[in-house]
């Protein structure tokens, strides 16, 4: 089954208050979007889709980038309706469609980019090879998801972080690195549902549909972000996001 937590009220008012309300105070604005954004290469006359487009902020960069055209696809009509609010351009489209079904899709791309979204799909090797499928000669495909090591563990229900702190400093817990699978922990008071892949089935997926690999970034928060937010700094112990590039 396709997952939609964000048509969730309660789910998508706490994500809105975090994003909005905590603007420039949280792990996206300070370490996820500026390092997604170092991996976005010129984009003049471009055609641009991006899986999971949220609030459509990526979408209307890349337009400020030079894109031609850009399709922006989202499973949930409350993050489409922020886009189409806050978002919208006459060469931005957005579309209410699951990644799963891409496949669908009558038109090729330059470029693909996915912004933690990836790691919600079941079947990854079927998403890779729908983007290989959709992407033109030379294409490049940029994603980020929620890094492997920090949702390895299968979470009982009693438990509340995956790591320990001792003399202030963070140790990570890993378990259950090799059993790939659902992994499922309480957000926003939802049961959210992730896909945990080692990094074998990562590369090697998109290897197997021809993709080569053009950059790997496990990025770390700046000075500036550690100022603001001092915890931050205990990402050089537990990396939160794995962001890749690759060519068709």
């Amino acid at each position: 089954m396709k997952q939609n937590i964000y048509d969730i009220k309660s789910f998508s008012d706490a994500y809105d208050k975090m994003r909005y309300e905590n603007k420039g105070m949280n792990a996206n604005d300070l370490v996820e979007i500026p390092n997604f954004r170092k991996l976005i290469p010129d984009l003049n006359n471009k055609k641009v889709l991006d899986l999971g487009c949220g609030y459509g902020e990526n979408d209307i960069y890349c337009k400020e980038l030079g894109a031609k055209e850009v399709l922006g696809i989202d499973i949930s009509e409350h993050m489409l309706k922020i886009a189409l609010d806050n978002n919208k351009d006459k060469d931005i489209r957005y579309k209410l469609m699951a990644m799963e079904d891409i496949d669908k899709l009558e038109e090729k791309f330059d470029v693909v980019i996915s912004s933690l979204a990836i790691h919600y799909v079941k079947d990854y090797d079927k998403l890779i090879k729908d983007i290989y499928n959709l992407l033109n000669e030379d294409g490049i495909l940029i994603f980020s998801i929620d890094h492997p090591l920090r949702i390895a563990n299968k979470f009982e229900p009693w438990m509340k972080k995956n790591y320990t702190e001792i003399n202030g400093k963070w140790f990570l817990l890993v378990s259950d690195y090799n059993r790939e699978g659902l992994r499922e922990k309480e957000w926003n008071g939802v049961m959210v549902k992730k896909y945990h892949r080692n990094f074998s089935s990562l590369i090697n997926g998109l290897v197997k549909s021809g993709f080569k690999i053009d950059k790997i970034l496990e990025p770390l928060p700046d000075e500036e972000s550690i100022k603001i937010i001092p915890k931050y700094i205990n990402q050089y112990d537990r990396p939160y996001f794995l962001f890749i590039r690759a060519k068709k």
